[in-house]
């Protein structure tokens, strides 16, 4: 739908969002960091209120961009049409895009600059993002470089929950009986708030008009 229409959330959305507001409390949360998109920013609201936190707007963190006109197509033209179909058909050239869209490349420069960003940060952020943004995340921190376009249909098959939270830790302390791993892992994956451990919690918003902000 178009940003007018879609980028928002619905009163359930609300709801919800105060409700993961109220679950927050209690978790040592350091900073508050939201997408500038509309529905990233009323998620943020009233978790900002309940914390005592500024909003800080990260310009980078904003969900997958389709291509101009995008939204104003038909349901099974946008199937045909949608980014996964095709960045596959492109998958030799992570720069290609149509106008107005996210290449390969710059959405994948987009959650690595995000995790450069956090690397020297102190305390625990809380991190208002979008689904396709945080699978990409969590996707090129399991496969790093050898995650690529070919890959991209399959983030589809990725599920995310409303108004969840995903933990990643960047070197955390590992047992000497874990594999070797890289800075960065993903230590808990869209767990509902209710059974969320006090770690560092990513809510991430819906989609236009659904319920409420993931």
């Amino acid at each position: 739908m178009p940003d007018s229409e879609g980028d928002r959330l619905t009163d359930k959305g609300f709801e919800q969002a105060r409700n993961a507001a109220e679950a927050l409390k209690g978790r040592d949360i350091t900073r508050l960091i939201a997408s500038p998109m509309r529905r990233a920013q009323e998620t943020a609201a009233p978790i900002a209120e309940a914390l005592g936190l500024k909003i800080e707007t990260d310009p980078e963190i904003y969900e997958l961009r389709e291509e101009e006109g995008y939204g104003e197509l038909g349901p099974e033209e946008q199937k045909l049409r949608r980014w996964s179909e095709w960045m596959v058909a492109h998958s030799d050239d992570p720069e290609y895009a149509p106008p107005g869209a996210d290449s390969f490349a710059g959405i994948r420069g987009r959650t690595r600059g995000l995790m450069h960003r956090m690397e020297s940060e102190e305390g625990r952020p809380l991190i208002v993002t979008h689904g396709i943004f945080l699978r990409f995340l969590l996707i090129d921190i399991l496969l790093g470089d050898g995650f690529g376009p070919q890959d991209a249909a399959r983030l589809w098959q990725l599920r995310t929950v409303n108004c969840g939270l995903s933990v990643f830790d960047y070197r955390e302390p590992r047992r000497e009986v874990d594999h070797d791993t890289d800075d960065w892992l993903c230590a808990m994956w869209m767990q509902p708030l209710g059974g969320a451990p006090a770690s560092t919690p990513t809510p991430t918003p819906a989609p236009p008009r659904q319920d409420a902000g993931r």
